[in-house]
């Protein structure tokens, strides 16, 4: 076993160290449930030293970066704290990326060695490898610089087959060194790369959890991509300093997620609002033992907490706001909290966080009013790249602009009002579509909207408004929108009440990767309907 870490210095700072610290404590105690197995703490550190050798004698140097490639698993977090034990910086790769994308990512990140597997979700992944400009597949011997190929790790192995074991290194990782490089999913420009240090990772991971009231022997359900910041900068460095069983599967399945859930009697859920949805619209709810669900983060808007709150019976789910760039959370609401708190704030600040909301001229907001979030704390320094990257992510005094609007109460819970760029200028006044979905979720007929804007020749917006009605109710969609456009009416000013219903089905919203509503396809579709 590693013994790169002091047990008697503190909590651990790293990754590794983190995992070394668990192993110690609970060695024969499962540490994770995947697709290709399980496997203990005291295994999952082996394994781990065996990859970080095996990165050595290929001849990579601390700091290096190894890009993972591969689907939710076992070899996915291997890969990733294999590395981070022999020095290297992880770069999680997005599984859904084609040729075009990997090349912007692959020369851009300065990657020595793709861990991957030959077919990914049923795609080539040398073909898109070698489509991107990088062909080359791994071959054994060390090379002390230059790209070194794409490993191949098929699931039913427990080692690359290709790679050379080797003792693991003497040097491991500090708490100020790069743990991770994260690509933001942005929708319009291309992703940001968003270096995660591991003392960072770990102080924020250890505060999550404790607003979760997490203890050793929880098992926490992941079924969202890992490659995204849910899953690599938030469960995990949850996991890591809670000694979580985390229990993993590939993607969010309903009637498979609902059957694992049951037979690993998970306590932990770590799902999105589609998670969430799939799981409650799949045909074995109710027939599936899931009471073993505790806690875990929840949504943004009322109705979707309310939906794992009562309907998964997740009775201590916390709220909470965050992002990539912060580490995971910023605020959380208490496991412990009123149900009302958590259904219409984001909770308090996390005591490795500082917050603010400010107006247009950088002026401190007062208590309930809206404005720019901005943080800092366990926030990055900057993105990745040139300075152009980062024009603007600043504000004078050295805050990080979140991008997002949000107003504090004067007992300091965080209201999530919305993207600022998602605003929308109607006749001339700036609409928040999160107040107005946060509305019409009410009605009892909704089960889902989003709020759009369309352009109008005027320049002005048209506030279109997309609507899933619930299973089984009974008006019909001409009556739907009237009693929605008059029941919006009597709860906010005429210039918040949508010109543009469109009644749809779950199944044809859109998507992002990652599980979420994406409003710039939504936005599209109904432009391209007019």
């Amino acid at each position: 076993m590693s013994t790169a870490t002091d047990m008697d210095a503190g909590p651990a700072g790293t990754f590794p160290a983190a995992l070394v610290e668990l192993a110690n404590r609970f060695g024969d105690q499962e540490a994770v449930v995947a697709p290709e197995g399980r496997i203990t703490f005291a295994e999952f550190v082996r394994r781990c030293d065996e990859l970080a050798g095996a990165f050595a004698a290929a001849g990579l140097q601390p700091g290096d970066r190894v890009g993972i490639l591969l689907p939710n698993g076992l070899r996915w977090l291997v890969t990733m704290l294999g590395a981070q034990r022999a020095g290297l910086v992880a770069v999680p790769i997005n599984t859904w990326y084609r040729s075009g994308e990997l090349a912007h990512l692959l020369g851009t990140a300065g990657l020595r060695l793709v861990v991957t597997d030959a077919y990914v979700f049923g795609k080539d992944m040398l073909a898109e490898l070698g489509a991107a400009g990088y062909p080359e597949v791994f071959a054994p011997g060390p090379r002390a610089e230059g790209y070194l190929g794409a490993l191949i790790w098929p699931a039913a192995q427990t080692f690359p087959p290709a790679a050379v074991p080797g003792p693991a290194p003497a040097h491991t990782a500090a708490p100020d060194d790069i743990a991770m490089i994260l690509y933001t999913s942005g929708s319009t420009a291309l992703p940001k790369p968003v270096p995660l240090e591991h003392g960072k990772l770990l102080r924020n991971g250890r505060a999550m959890g404790e607003r979760m009231h997490l203890r050793p022997g929880d098992r926490l359900w992941f079924a969202m991509p890992l490659f995204f910041g849910y899953g690599a900068c938030n469960a995990l460095p949850v996991a890591l300093t809670h000694g979580v069983t985390l229990c993993i599967q590939e993607k969010v399945e309903g009637d498979k997620a609902l059957e694992f859930i049951e037979r690993e009697r998970c306590t932990v859920s770590y799902g999105l609002a589609t998670a969430v949805r799939a799981l409650l619209d799949a045909p074995s709810f109710g027939s599936r033992e899931i009471s073993s669900l505790r806690t875990g983060p929840v949504g943004f808007n009322a109705e979707d907490k309310r939906l794992a709150i009562e309907g998964l019976g997740i009775s201590e789910a916390c709220a909470a706001y965050g992002l990539t760039e912060s580490y995971g959370f910023v605020t959380m609401t208490d496991a412990h909290d009123p149900l009302e708190i958590k259904l219409h704030t984001q909770g308090t600040v996390l005591p490795t966080q500082r917050i603010r909301v400010v107006d247009a001229a950088g002026a401190v907001c007062p208590p309930g009013v809206t404005g720019e979030i901005e943080v800092r704390g366990c926030v990055i320094d900057g993105y990745l790249g040139s300075a152009e990257i980062n024009a603007g992510t600043r504000s004078a005094d050295g805050w990080f602009r979140t991008g997002d609007l949000g107003s504090i109460d004067a007992d300091g819970r965080l209201a999530f009002g919305g993207r600022w760029k998602e605003m929308l200028k109607i006749k001339g006044i700036n609409v928040a579509p999160l107040e107005i979905e946060g509305i019409l979720s009410g009605h009892a007929g909704v089960d889902q909207v989003h709020v759009v804007g369309l352009a109008t020749p005027e320049g002005d917006q048209e506030m279109a408004c997309v609507v899933v009605p619930k299973t089984g109710w009974p008006a019909d969609e001409a009556q739907l929108v009237h009693e929605l456009t008059e029941y919006i009416r009597g709860r906010a000013a005429s210039y918040k009440v949508p010109t543009r219903f469109v009644v749809m089905d779950a199944r044809s919203v859109p998507q992002t990767h990652t599980g979420k509503v994406s409003k710039l396809k939504l936005r599209e579709m109904l432009e391209a309907a007019r």
